[in-house]
Formats: structure tokens, sequence, C-alpha cells
């Protein structure tokens, strides 16, 4: 029987439902170019979808494998003919063709409105006594070098498009549960890069206030990935539904969900419930609020006073 999930939310979700459904009003995305990284499948593959329901400007699929993009591209099509899509096979440790690809996008464009940053890659699943030193750092190349070059691309381009103004990107980053649970063994060099990303994008966030960052942890997903992870270890999970994060993206996105800027959150967390709690997540003063990474019991002074809650 698999263990009951810790949850922000009382009531939790395994699949899609009506509050996320990208087809409402309220998520259209009519006047947005849309980027999506890791397009060639999986989650990347099941959120193109899920946009393109939600009427984009045009949806920008980047990927690996071309064959994989056309076939994700094909897909798409298939349920939302009218929508623009471009595919574009890329590298994104190659900070240069990066670089030349977005710049293109953007110059046809007039810029790049959202990026879901889905491209991903696990690391090798061992203890780290095991883990080979010179290659230790292989799964942060994807994982932060490819995030950070994804990101600076984005908001370059943007101003070459948009010189006299820098225009609003809303930065989609998937993460990990693991960054804020307790370690679990052999998945340190996986979980430590992707902690490494979320630090990144939150300097990031804070040198271009421009940038709107959200890390989502998409949930427990039935893809590639996940079965290469349980060749080496027994998943002490059930699946949920890859529609449930490819919506809740669509959902994050929108004006109603601007509240969560900078915090981490879960696809599975019910929006009607993290609505009612927006006063509490947003907080007020320093070291207040709920859903970002902190240090338990600190600050617990302001200049020498003592902050509400603490004495």
């Amino acid at each position: 029987m698999t263990p009951p999930s810790p949850s922000y939310t009382k009531v939790i979700h395994s699949s899609t439902y009506a509050g996320i459904n990208p087809t409402q009003p309220g998520l259209s995305t009519a006047d947005k170019v849309v980027l999506i990284t890791g397009a060639s499948g999986g989650i990347g593959r099941a959120t193109a979808s899920s946009f393109a329901a939600s009427g984009p400007q045009a949806l920008i699929l980047l990927g690996r494998r071309a064959d994989a993009l056309a076939e994700t591209a094909t897909i798409v099509r298939n349920s939302n003919a009218e929508v623009k899509i471009k595919t574009h096979e890329t590298e994104l440790c190659d900070a240069s063709s990066v670089r030349s690809v977005i710049n293109a996008v953007a110059a046809e464009f007039g810029g790049i409105d959202i990026l879901v940053h889905c491209a991903g890659v696990l690391a090798p699943v061992v203890p780290l006594l095991e883990v080979d030193p010179n290659t230790f750092l292989d799964g942060y190349k994807t994982t932060v070098i490819g995030t950070l070059a994804t990101a600076q691309a984005i908001v370059l381009a943007n101003k070459i498009v948009s010189p006299n103004e820098d225009k609003p990107v809303t930065f989609i980053n998937l993460t990990t549960a693991g960054i804020i649970f307790p370690p679990f063994t052999g998945m340190g060099s996986y979980v430590s890069s992707k902690m490494a990303a979320v630090k990144v994008l939150e300097a990031f966030a804070t040198e271009n206030p421009q940038v709107r960052l959200h890390n989502v942890h998409p949930g427990f997903l039935e893809t590639a990935m996940s079965a290469k992870l349980s060749e080496s270890i027994k998943l002490p999970f059930t699946f949920d539904d890859i529609s449930l994060p490819a919506d809740f993206l669509v959902w994050i996105v929108s004006p109603e969900a601007e509240f969560l800027r900078n915090k981490i959150v879960f696809a599975a967390w019910d929006v009607d419930e993290l609505k009612d709690r927006k006063r509490e997540i947003i907080g007020g003063p320093p070291g207040s609020g709920d859903l970002w990474l902190s240090y338990q019991g600190f600050p617990r002074y302001m200049g020498g006073q003592p902050l509400p809650g603490t004495q």
C-alpha cells in the first residue's frame, strides 16, 4: 500500500480536473508566445498539447531529437490544427546555439512570453560513495548550465526585439520534491543539481524583475526518466496521470496564479485551496510567507526586535 503523501492542501489530485482545464477563458494564452523545452516526449509533449488547447499565438518546441519533435508537433496538430507550431532541434548546454534559436524565434514573433522548462536528465542513481567524482557534474550540465543558458537567451532575445522595455516573461522551472524532502539514497546527484538550478533561478529572477518565476514539482509520472529510475530503486509511490502537470502548468502561468511568483508548488495541490491561502503564501515581514526555501527558526529578530510569533 502506498503511504500517504505530505501535502500543502487537503485535497490533492492525481489527474486533471475542472480548475485547471486549459480551455477555460481565464487560462487563455491567445496573445502569448509559449516556448517549451524538452518537448520531444514525456511531460514536455503532454504540456505542449495542454498549452495548444489554451490557444497561444505560437507554440515553440525545443528538444534534442528532430524526429521526436516532429512527432510531438503532429500529435498537437491533430487536436489543435489552428495553433502555429515551430520546432527546433537544440542542445541546451550549447549556449551560442540556444541564443541563435531563441533570437530567431523572438524576431519572428516579437518576443517570448512564457518559457516552460521541461528538459531534464537523470544522473546515475547510486550512493554518493560510488559516484565517480570526474563525472559528477555531468548531470549538472543540462540541469544547471542548460537552464541558465535558456534563461539568458530568453531575456536577451526579448531585449533585442523590445530595446525600450523589459518585456515580461513567465519562467516555469520543473523541479523535484526531493529538494525539500529528506535525502533518498541514490538520488544525491540528481536532487543536488535540481537544488542548484532553483537557487540559480532565484538569483536570476531577482536580477531581472521582469521574470516571473515558478518552480513546480510535476508529480510522479510514468515517463522514460521514471522507467530508468525504477531500474535502480523500488519506487514507493503510484504514478500520477500526465494530464495533471500538463494542465497545471497552463494554470500557473495565468494571472490568477501570479501570487505564487518565486514559490515552489506541487502540481497535485488543489488550486482553489491555494487561492484561498493567498495571504499566507505571500506573507508580510521578511522571513514570512509559505512555499519558499527557508531556514527553520530564522530570522527571529529584526533590528533587535522580536518578530511576531517568535516569543
